[in-house]
């Protein structure tokens, strides 16, 4: 499909869920929960979604370091940062990753490495959204109906074990790679690629290390939930919040809308009521949070056209 074909469906696709969703949270219900809202839990709700950040670029830089590929903080920040920013055009949230792998190639090179440090971020978050769901839904799933919940779980651990297939078993990865046999260049760099990824089955420290980050992302991510529904007046525990929240944001992930505008808010809207959540504050609990990602996407576009790409330009 035409990629501006695409980005047109997508956006359309996500601005025709907002207005869905505004037609069943009328407009002036969501402009009154905020503000009748306590400002300083929605500070604090945004604090915590930096926080959240923060560790991903942690997590990533680690991954980096252990390939071999000495990044600094700042590096690596700017980096995502300015990913955020193309996100915020392009479906979901490939089109940062790609911009952020490019980024540390430019100076770095070392190609299959670089990508695979960014597969492997993406993996290692997934699997640390159903590490988290499985255990807290285990300890609370007498607060949440079962099937509901069942199901997405179900269908990310299927993803999930596919996944980890592809990076894990070199016979099932090359059994599907034999469809690139007829382009022997994309069949060499995907041997290639897939040879980098083996790297953490031979080192699990790393990779269990990267899983440590992953699970405190989600963790930061669902407090900013918990402290935006402290804002807007809900008094219900923390616990329910580790256990929608992920599933909520990998909804989000599924390349259907731009930067999960619109399907974030629609599974919002769904999940929270499962725990008695009124709909104009699940919407308005999504909303602060795609505010956040659109905030941190302008902030990295200004960063990349102040000075991001003339760096880029002199040391590709």
């Amino acid at each position: 499909m035409n990629k501006k074909v695409s980005f047109f469906l997508r956006c359309a696709v996500s601005l025709g869920l907002l207005y869905a969703l505004t037609k069943f949270v009328p407009y002036d219900e969501l402009l009154k929960t905020f503000a009748d809202s306590h400002k300083i839990y929605i500070f604090y709700a945004f604090l915590a979604f930096i926080f959240a950040h923060i560790v991903i670029v942690l997590r990533w830089r680690f991954l980096l370091f252990s390939l071999g590929i000495k990044v600094s903080f700042l590096e690596a920040g700017i980096a995502f940062l300015c990913g955020l920013f193309f996100n915020l055009f392009f479906p979901s949230f490939v089109a940062g990753d790609a911009f952020r792998a490019f980024s540390i190639f430019s100076q770095y090179k070392q190609g299959s490495k670089v990508a695979s440090s960014v597969l492997m971020d993406r993996f290692s978050g997934a699997v640390g959204l159903v590490m988290l769901v499985a255990v807290f839904y285990f300890f609370g799933r007498h607060l949440i109906p079962t099937i509901q919940v069942l199901t997405p779980l179900g269908l990310f651990f299927l993803f999930v074990g596919l996944w980890a297939l592809f990076i894990f078993s070199k016979s099932f990865f090359l059994f599907f790679a034999k469809v690139l046999k007829k382009h022997p260049a994309l069949h060499e760099k995907a041997i290639t690629l897939h040879d980098q990824l083996y790297f953490f089955k031979e080192k699990p420290s790393v990779f269990f290390r990267s899983l440590f980050y992953s699970v405190s992302v989600h963790i930061f991510v669902s407090l900013g939930f918990f402290l935006a529904s402290r804002g807007f007046g809900v008094q219900i525990s923390f616990i329910y919040f580790l256990i929608l929240v992920p599933i909520i944001m990998a909804i989000a992930m599924i390349p259907i809308t731009i930067v999960g505008a619109g399907s974030r808010e629609a599974a919002a809207v769904y999940f929270f009521s499962l725990i008695g959540i009124a709909p104009k504050i699940s919407f308005g609990m999504s909303l602060l949070n795609l505010a956040f990602f659109v905030f941190a996407g302008i902030l990295g576009g200004i960063i990349y056209v102040s000075v991001y790409h003339r760096w880029l330009q002199r040391n590709s």
